[in-house]
């Protein structure tokens, strides 16, 4: 690929062979389970200061997939704080919603090997940015809007062995919730995470659940009953996600890592909600 780097202001990508200094999109297919279903990676590293040092976030767009509008959403916040990012676009051709939003766990109801997730490829990435960039960081950030909300609550959930550190789940549409009462997708029932031992590791994790208290619109919701369930809304059913947790961590004895941040008046906006996630994280 050619290479085509950018300055911090330019807002239109070229393909890039790999992740260096200023604006570029990276085809990549180096997790071999799913190397012939690549993702595009949109990246931003500021041109200032020192790469190796930077705070690295990874970031989920919503289902529209477009990982370009996420990256301008990103780009200022990420120069003035000095942060890199990545967004992720998950090509709808080869990664259906479900692959997307639950991490491709499983075909049909057939559970897969976890080296076939979806979810399963974000540690290699981080490797590979740690290969170009030379970044000294163990651990990297997580932030998802919407579908990526949803991506990235579940990264969390079944994902333990990964190293992530904070973790934002921004205006999801719905929750697999932290009870193993409740059957999959809507809750752990019937999975592996329904033991308690696993259920306090995920309470453990640095989790923030991040709403707009304007996100009330009714549009694109899952009607199924288990989201009904969980609120009429997308700002209801985020407050429910965190209560349940209070509530079973409270219940299990279990302490609560997690954290909740409303954003006053501000409805299903990702950009509004980047800049209000910035605030949080860096």
């Amino acid at each position: 690929m050619t290479s085509c780097f950018k300055d911090d202001e330019s807002e239109s990508l070229g393909e890039t062979s790999g992740f260096l200094p200023g604006d570029g999109i990276v085809t990549y297919s180096g997790y071999a389970p799913l190397a012939d279903r690549p993702v595009r990676i949109h990246f931003h590293i500021p041109v200032n200061g020192d790469m190796k040092k930077m705070p690295v976030l990874f970031v989920f767009p919503g289902l529209e997939r477009n990982a370009d509008d996420y990256l301008n959403a990103w780009r200022a916040e990420a120069s003035n704080r000095e942060v890199i990012v990545f967004v992720f676009e998950f090509p709808t051709e080869t990664y259906s919603t479900a692959q997307y939003i639950e991490g491709g766990m499983f075909q049909g109801n057939t559970l897969l090997d976890r080296s076939e997730w979806t979810f399963s490829l974000i540690e290699s990435v981080f490797d590979t940015v740690r290969k170009d960039t030379g970044s000294s960081r163990n651990k990297y950030d997580m932030w998802g809007h919407s579908a990526g909300a949803q991506f990235v609550h579940r990264y969390l959930t079944f994902m333990p062995d990964t190293r992530v550190d904070r973790a934002v789940s921004a205006n999801a549409g719905w929750y697999t919730l932290p009870d193993v009462d409740v059957a999959y997708p809507y809750g752990l029932k019937n999975t592996d995470v329904a033991m308690t031992s696993r259920v306090a590791s995920l309470f453990a994790r640095k989790l923030i659940v991040h709403l707009g208290t304007a996100d009330t619109d009714r549009n694109g919701l899952n009607t199924s009953a288990g989201a009904e369930a969980q609120g009429a809304n997308r700002y209801q059913r985020g407050k429910y996600y965190f209560s349940e947790a209070k509530r079973i961590s409270t219940k299990d004895g279990c302490s609560l890592n997690w954290d909740k941040y409303e954003v006053a008046g501000v409805a299903h906006e990702y950009a509004k909600m980047a800049a209000a996630g910035a605030k949080i994280l860096y």
